[in-house]
């Protein structure tokens, strides 16, 4: 009889620690869930695809060029976010107007999936000898998709709080930049307005505020010293910053770090391999309280670069 108890003892305190094991991963989700539902995803080479922070980002390069950017967020952790980029955008003919084209796909928590399509127009004019000025605005329609069938071992179906949910979004955004062979400015809302088409629900998302800006400084015949700075503000979050430095060297390698603030220091590593395509990969190593659970963040980008007749020379802030 007491070996029954003490087995029956031992099964149950397993159950106990395998329940409070999947309901704190469950809590996790809802608590990420909550917060991130509200923001969009952020990019640790955002500054290599300036077009999904500032919609008139397009009006600096003088080439048609496509990126391709996909992230896993959290490697390891159940559920953790994977985001997917791509973006392209040209100057039309030689003229001072460029268009743009952002598709978007974020996963979240197994529960969340949101995807968007964002056409941008940019206008610069120059205002000094290498100096302009840029102003552009985005306009697309984003879908977000709450699917909680897959927690209902967790949770009760009837439960009106995880019941599944669909939404068809309208969002506007506008961005202004200021910028030169060294130097660039921009204050961008890429979601300033978000507006539901198709839903009963209430809208959740919220406005983003952007203030960014870069430097670039020669060292010598081979090497370039790149700085960037990123503000983030979005309403009931904290001030988000990231600080860059990037050095290029012979024309062909971006060696750099970042640091954002409340979350991380990430490297990278980028290739020239040849002048239409440039490679590059991030790695995140995450100071939250859930660096235990997790092994940091992935990231891979590809950039493919057709030159224009605009008046073609490299663009290094991005």
């Amino acid at each position: 009889m007491k070996q029954l108890t003490k087995k029956y003892n031992i099964h149950y305190g397993t159950y106990q620690i395998l329940t409070m094991k999947y309901l704190l991963l469950f809590l996790l989700n809802l608590i990420f869930v909550s917060s991130i539902a509200q923001q969009r995803a952020m990019l640790t080479q955002s500054m290599f695809n300036g077009l999904t922070i500032n919609p008139a980002y397009s009006a600096i390069p003088n080439d048609f060029i496509i990126t391709a950017i996909g992230r896993q967020q959290w490697s390891g952790f159940d559920g953790g976010p994977n985001t997917q980029y791509l973006a392209l955008h040209t100057p039309i003919n030689q003229s001072n107007t460029s268009v743009g084209l952002t598709l978007m796909r974020d996963h979240i928590g197994e529960v969340i999936t949101e995807t968007g399509s964002y056409l941008s127009f940019a206008q610069r004019v120059k205002i000094h000898d290498k100096t302009y000025l840029a102003a552009g605005m985005t306009a697309g329609v984003s879908k977000y998709a709450a699917d909680y069938n897959q927690l209902w071992d967790l949770i009760s179906s009837s439960d009106p709080t995880f019941q599944n949910e669909s939404v068809l979004r309208a969002d506007f955004g506008f961005g202004i930049m200021l910028f030169s062979d060294n130097f660039y400015a921009g204050l961008s809302s890429p979601f300033l307005l978000s507006t539901n088409i198709s839903s009963k629900y209430s809208n959740n998302n919220k406005a983003h505020y952007m203030l960014q800006g870069g430097y670039l400084r020669p060292m010598g015949d081979y090497f370039k010293l790149k700085g960037n700075v990123l503000f983030k503000y979005v309403d009931g979050a904290p001030l988000q910053m990231d600080l860059s430095t990037n050095l290029l060297v012979y024309e062909t390698v971006w060696v750099g770090g970042v640091w954002r603030s409340f979350d991380s220091f990430d490297g990278i590593l980028q290739l020239y391999l040849s002048r239409s395509l440039q490679v590059g990969y991030s790695y995140d190593f995450t100071t939250t309280n859930l660096r235990p659970a997790q092994k940091g963040s992935h990231e891979l980008m590809i950039k493919f670069t057709f030159p224009n007749y605009r008046d073609p020379h490299p663009c290094y802030f991005f």
